[in-house]
C-alpha cells in the first residue's frame, strides 16, 4: 500500500504492535532488518524508520548512500525477499523524510538475515530458536514438495513387487489409461512412467504402494480392522487386526474382512433363477471410502494408521489428515474439486481404474448408498482425521445366538465340533472353509491356544502341517 502524509500519521498514531516498529535512524539498521525478517516469517508488517519511540515524526536525512546501505542488508535477507519487500521514502519537512518499509508475509518461510532468525513477540523482535526454526523448515518442505515426493532412503527397484507393477501398467492399458507400448516397459522405465522414480531414485509414493515390506522403516502402511460386539470400542471384539503392508495390500484385506463380517442377505427375484447376495452395505461404497482415505492419509506422521470398524449398528473408516483448505464438511456432499494430498498415489489408483473421476469419491459412496436403501454416510473430522460412517439399516449384531452368549464363546463350541468330525484332525484352513463366519487366521490362532490351554485340544502335527484333535481322540 502506498503511503502518503496522511495515511503515515494515522498509522503512528496506532503505537508499535507485533505488526508496526519505529526507529529513530538508520544508524539502527541491524535491528531494522531483524524486524524484517521476522514480519516476513509471520503475518507481515511495517518498519517507520524516522520515528521516536514514542511517535514523534523526526524524519532523517536521506543520501545515496542511504539506499545503497538499505539495499545491502535487504540483500543479506534469505531466501531472497525483494518481491515482499517495499521501501517508500515520505517527506514530512524540509529535507527531512520517513522511511516506511512495508513487508508482506513471506511465501517461503523461514528467512534469516545475516545467518539468523527472527521473529515477533508482541512489539519485539527475537532470535528464533533452533528448533521453531526446523520446523520452519519442515513446513516449507512440504509446501514445495509433499512428503511422497522424497526419496526413499536405502531402498531401490528390487525393493518393490515387480508383480504388482507389471499388473498396474496392465491394468492402465486395458482401461486406456496407458497406451498399448506400455507393456513393453521395463520395471525402471514403467515407474518412470508413473512418476515414482526421481533421478533412478524410488519415492516414498513407490514404497507406499508397491513396496514388499514396509515395516519398520514404514510403520505408517498399517491397517487397524475390527469387529466390536456392541457399539462401542471399548466392548469385546470378534475379530481384531492390524495389517502392515502397501496401499494394494491393504486394500485386498479391506476387501476379505468386509467380506467375512458383513451379513449377507440372499434372495429370488421373479423370473429370475439365480440367487442374488447382498451384503448390509454397498461394498463399493465403502472400497471408495478406503481409496479416498489411502489417497488423502497425511503419511509423514509416523505413529497413524487408518482403520476400519464394523459395529452392530455402523461400519467406519478413519484416516488421518485433516481436508485440505479448500474444501468443508458440507462440501463432501455436493460436487467438489479434487485436491488430494498424495497426487503421485492418487494417479497411480486412477491409473488402475480404482477410482473414475477425480472429485467423485464421496457423490459416489452416497449414490450407491442410496441405490441400496441405506442410510447415506455421515463425514465428520475428529483427531486430525476424517471419518466416514456408514450406518446399517437395521442392527447386525448376534440375532442367531441363542441366551444372548458371548459369540467368541460360541465360535468356540463351532470349532471343537468341526475338529470333532475330522477323526485324523483338523487343519486351520479346514476350520475357516467350514465356519459360517470365519475370523482372521490370526484371530482363529489364538481361539486354538484357548482351547488347548483349557485342556479341549492338543495339536496332531506341528508346523505347517499341522492338525488339531479333540484331546480324547485317539492319536497316532
Amino acid at each position: 500500500m502506498k503511503l502518503n502524509i496522511k495515511s503515515l500519521e494515522k498509522l503512528v498514531k496506532q503505537g508499535e504492535s507485533h505488526t508496526l516498529e519505529f526507529k529513530k535512524t538508520t544508524g539502527q539498521l541491524s535491528a531494522i532488518f531483524e524486524t524484517v525478517c521476522a514480519f516476513l516469517n509471520e503475518e507481515g508488517g511495517a518498519v517507520l524508520v524516522g520515528v521516536t519511540n514514542k511517535g514523534q515524526m523526526v524524519g532523517q536525512d536521506i543520501a545515496d548512500a542511504t539506499r545503497q546501505e538499505l539495499a545491502r542488508e535487504l540483500n543479506k535477507i534469505e531466501p531472497s525477499a525483494q518481491a515482499e519487500v517495499h521501501i517508500q521514502y515520505i517527506s514530512v519537512k524540509e529535507n527531512k523524510h520517513i522511511i516506511a518499509i512495508q513487508v508482506a508475509a513471506g511465501t517461503h518461510v523461514p528467512y534469516t538475515y545475516d545467518g539468523r532468525a527472527f521473529y515477533r513477540n508482541q512489539s519485539t523482535t527475537s532470535k528464533m530458536s533452533q528448533h521453531h526454526y526446523e520446523q520452519l523448515l519442515v513446513k516449507r518442505g512440504q509446501l514445495n514438495h509433499s512428503w511422497e515426493e522424497f526419496l526413499a532412503v536405502g531402498y531401490d527397484i528390487n525393493s518393490l513387487d515387480h508383480n504388482e507393477i507389471r499388473r498396474t501398467i496392465q491394468d492402465g492399458v486395458n482401461v486406456n489409461r496407458l497406451p498399448p507400448e506400455a507393456t513393453r516397459d521395463t520395471i525402471e522405465d514403467a515407474l518412470v512412467r508413473l512418476k515414482l522414480l526421481d533421478q533412478g531414485k524410488v519415492t516414498n509414493a513407490a514404497m507406499m504402494l508397491f513396496a514388499k515390506e514396509v515395516f519398520p522403516a514404514y510403520a505408517q502402511c498399517m491397517l487397524k480392522m475390527g469387529r466390536f460386539i456392541g457399539t462401542t470400542i471399548t466392548g469385546n471384539f470378534m475379530d481384531n487386526q492390524q495389517i502392515y503392508g502397501n496401499i494394494f495390500k491393504m486394500l485386498t484385506e479391506t476387501d476379505h474382512f468386509m467380506r467375512r463380517h458383513l451379513p449377507i442377505a440372499s434372495f429370488f427375484q421373479t423370473n429370475q433363477f439365480e440367487r442374488i447376495d447382498k451384503p448390509a452395505l454397498p461394498v463399493m461404497a465403502v472400497r471408495e471410502a478406503m481409496i479416498n482415505a489411502v489417497c488423502h492419509r497425511d503419511y509423514s506422521v509416523r505413529n497413524a494408521s487408518m482403520s476400519l470398524a464394523i459395529f452392530d449398528d455402523r461400519l467406519e473408516v478413519w484416516n488421518n489428515g485433516t481436508l485440505p483448505p479448500q474444501l468443508k464438511l458440507d462440501d463432501l456432499k455436493k460436487t467438489h474439486g479434487s485436491f488430494p494430498r498424495n497426487k503421485l498415489i492418487a494417479n497411480v489408483l486412477y491409473t488402475r481404474k480404482f477410482f473414475e473421476k477425480w472429485g467423485s469419491g464421496t457423490n459416489k459412496m452416497i449414490a450407491d448408498c442410496r441405490a441400496d436403501n441405506v442410510p447415506e454416510p455421515e463425514f465428520t473430522e475428529y483427531s486430525s482425521g476424517v471419518s466416514v460412517t456408514f450406518r446399517f439399516k437395521e442392527p447386525i449384531g448376534a440375532k442367531p445366538i441363542a441366551n444372548n452368549r458371548p459369540l467368541v464363546k460360541v465360535r468356540r463350541e463351532v470349532i471343537l465340533e468341526i475338529i470333532n468330525k475330522h477323526c485324523e484332525g483338523a487343519s486351520i484352513q479346514q476350520i475357516i472353509a467350514e465356519l459360517s463366519h470365519p475370523p482372521s487366521q490370526r484371530m482363529l490362532q489364538k481361539d486354538l491356544k484357548y482351547l488347548k490351554e483349557q485342556g479341549l485340544i492338543l495339536v496332531k502335527r506341528s508346523g505347517k502341517n499341522s492338525t488339531w484333535v479333540l484331546k480324547d481322540q485317539n492319536i497316532k
